[in-house]
């Protein structure tokens, strides 16, 4: 073990002999000599095969380690940070004689400055000590948050809070993807209630029926169109798909009504807009079966509110956030999700396109969904944020590889209920941070 230079030499020693020390050397003093205090606990020491990114450490086999656990090593003068992305098991034979022990690899967070992990450019020496907190209700002293940050949780085996600005990067747009059960609605409607508490507007598109429920304390105001017309929007629809010569009468007939309904989507949502009062919104589809009039309606209603925006810009009371549940159904990826009619190729490329220009006109997206795989890639990519729970399908794995980096994505498999990968503007950490949010009773 390297415990640096010794600085006074001892005189008339001889080479070849063995001394006892002037003074009792315990195993506490040896670990004070490493750097460990009261406050922090050595878990190990940096291994070879290190990088900028990512660092291997063999770990002290009597203390515990976890994934995603907050560590740490000084980099010259700097405490660096890390976040526990794996383990292993390695076996040497030491002349015949087996030895087994645990390599655990961290992703770098980086430096913390004003409560913001940035990105550190160097690594540290082999043999360096590395530390975890010795007590999880430990917070990092002296980091002043802003309380009008969003907190998404805690770096697990922490006390240790993640924020960032949400409410000033809406209009980036936000993916929250994640398995059933795995927490990402309870998030949705967290980031929600935060956004209506600061003055955002939202607008969300249910097709569970959950939300007008849950967020009844909120007084969100229906936009839904009325049932009689979805039935008979679909059965529009159907007739143009199965008229024959080129279903020329049908298709009038279709373009009359959308434009009819188009009109009255398009009074109802200017009323909303203009009510101070009102910040909620909910487009119940839940009893639409046509896919694609659920396509149709919602290239309507998005259409309608970028017009809107556009009118109204530069009005900062005018910002509204579209949340999109279920995502997959009505901003699918033609390729896998059997969309091959030309028309719904059609309106979903109108959807990316308004998610596109959105950003312009303060108009930010929150998409949730199951797999990225039935999601359309280009509403995907154009989300500056991902928050990612517990996914399991190689397609998001892969996708979410090209966001994280490889160490992250592989955590994303492994995480509980409750925990998330977050990455991009809306949280305070230039590198992908997983989190851990606090369980609620309440919302049990």
């Amino acid at each position: 073990m390297l415990l640096g230079a010794v600085e006074d030499s001892k005189k008339g020693l001889a080479d070849g002999h063995i001394y006892e020390p002037e003074e009792e050397l315990n195993h506490d003093s040896v670990m004070t000599l490493l750097g460990e205090t009261t406050q922090s606990r050595l878990i190990g020491f940096v291994a070879e095969d290190s990088s900028i990114g990512r660092i291997r450490l063999e770990v002290k086999s009597d203390n515990y380690c976890a994934d995603g656990m907050l560590i740490w090593c000084k980099v010259g003068s700097a405490k660096v940070y890390y976040q526990v992305s794996a383990g292993t098991t390695i076996e040497e034979n030491l002349d015949g004689d087996k030895h087994g022990y645990q390599i655990a690899y961290a992703a770098q967070l980086g430096t913390l400055e004003n409560g913001e992990f940035k990105k550190f450019d160097w690594l540290p020496n082999m043999n360096s000590p590395v530390f975890s907190l010795i007590n999880e209700n430990d917070d990092l002293n002296g980091e002043v948050q802003d309380p009008n940050d969003f907190q998404f949780g805690k770096l697990p085996k922490s006390n240790i809070p993640v924020v960032g600005d949400f409410v000033g990067n809406f209009n980036f747009h936000t993916a929250v993807l994640g398995v059933t059960g795995s927490g990402k609605t309870e998030f949705a409607f967290d980031l929600i209630r935060h956004s209506v508490s600061n003055g955002i507007k939202v607008i969300c598109i249910d097709l569970t029926s959950q939300y007008k429920g849950r967020l009844a304390d909120l007084n969100p105001k229906d936009l839904s169109i009325q049932e009689q017309t979805s039935i008979d929007l679909s059965q529009k629809l159907f007739e143009v798909e199965t008229g024959q010569y080129g279903a020329g009468n049908e298709k009038k007939a279709l373009k009359v009504f959308s434009d009819q309904l188009r009109a009255d989507v398009d009074t109802q949502l200017r009323a909303f807009m203009e009510d101070a009062d009102s910040r909620l919104g909910l487009i119940q589809l839940p009893e639409i079966s046509n896919s694609q009039a659920s396509i149709f309606i919602t290239e309507i209603y998005m259409s309608c509110l970028l017009n809107i925006s556009k009118e109204s810009f530069g009005d900062d009371s005018k910002k509204v956030l579209v949340a999109v549940e279920e995502a997959h159904t009505i901003m699918p990826e033609s390729a896998t999700m059997g969309v091959s009619d030309f028309a719904s190729k059609g309106l979903v490329a109108k959807i990316a396109q308004i998610a596109l220009q959105g950003r312009k006109y303060n108009v930010g997206l929150l998409v949730l969904a199951q797999r990225t795989a039935n999601v359309s890639k280009t509403v995907l990519t154009q989300c500056n944020s991902i928050v990612s729970f517990a996914c399991y399908d190689d397609t998001s794995i892969s996708f979410l590889k090209n966001v994280f980096g490889s160490s992250c994505a592989e955590m994303v498999p492994n995480l509980k209920k409750l925990q998330a990968v977050v990455f991009g503007k809306i949280v305070k950490s230039e590198r992908p941070v997983v989190v851990e949010i606090p369980f609620d009773q309440n919302k049990a």
